[in-house]
């Protein structure tokens, strides 16, 4: 009787202890697979950081937008290529350039040199909307003499956009701009209630405008044609919904906007 309750209670302690190693693998295995799910979670979070950083500014989806470092600008030399060349010193062409003519109908054509180097997000923007077609037929909205001409709004009042915008690529949003607005110099319109909405809508300086230096993106500048800016510049002008007197009592339609190429002498 003695000898087996002995060899019960071995049999007993033994079978403890292969239930207590049995548990504490089974709580090795928990603390493993909650470390991995953690490692995972971790993973992930950083992954939705990264991509958010690389993606902002671009509500539209268009994916990421980095703007590339500015061009460092010599305002003199920019100044001095300004109006420069004549309109008859180009053609049309099919492919891409850095030069895009403005056919206004009643006024004329206006030359302007899109400068990639300075805003890259924006030139690319214009040029993928002038391959399409997209501002043939619209018209200069706003008309503010002394100011500026600000045109490409398919709905025409100054609300409209391509369906998509940018990143404003200017100084008060992250991004070196040294393009200052002097008289001549092509910029993007933007909502005030946003720095990345810019999309179709651009404007031409007619008079120096150093203010808005560092909140809206310019981009290029006229090469020939200023006449035709101030042509537009002098249409009669009533005034908008907010009060404004420079919504044109006229359209001033632009007829199209397309790729030009200097001529080869």
């Amino acid at each position: 009787m003695g000898s087996k309750k002995y060899s019960n209670k071995g049999y007993n302690a033994a079978r403890i202890a292969e239930e207590q190693e049995a548990e504490e693998k089974a709580n090795r295995r928990t603390v493993w697979i909650c470390l991995a799910a953690v490692l995972v979670i971790i993973i992930a979070i950083v992954a939705v950081v990264l991509v958010s950083n690389n993606t902002s500014g671009t509500p539209s989806g268009e994916g990421s937008q980095t703007s590339a470092p500015s061009a460092t600008i010599d305002m003199s030399d920019i100044a001095a290529e300004i109006n420069s060349h004549s309109v008859s010193d180009f053609e049309e062409t099919d492919q891409a350039t850095e030069y895009v003519k403005i056919t206004v109908k009643g006024h004329g054509d206006i030359i302007l040199r899109l400068r990639a180097d300075v805003a890259p997000l924006t030139v690319a923007n214009f040029q993928s909307l002038v391959g399409k077609g997209f501002y043939d037929g619209l018209t200069f909205h706003r008309v503010y003499k002394g100011f500026m001409i600000q045109g490409g709004d398919p709905k025409g009042n100054g609300t409209g956009n391509s369906g998509t915008t940018i990143k404003g690529e200017f100084s008060s949003n992250g991004v070196t701009n040294g393009l200052s607005h002097i008289r001549g110099v092509l910029s993007m319109a933007r909502g005030s209630y946003s720095m990345d909405s810019a999309s179709c809508q651009f404007f031409i300086c007619h008079a120096d405008s150093a203010f808005l230096d560092g909140d809206y993106a310019s981009f290029g500048y006229v090469v020939a044609g200023m006449d035709t800016v101030d042509s537009v510049a002098d249409v009669e002008v009533k005034a908008n919904s907010s009060g404004e007197k420079s919504s044109p009592v006229e359209p001033v339609v632009i007829e199209k906007i397309c790729f030009v190429t200097e001529k080869q002498s």
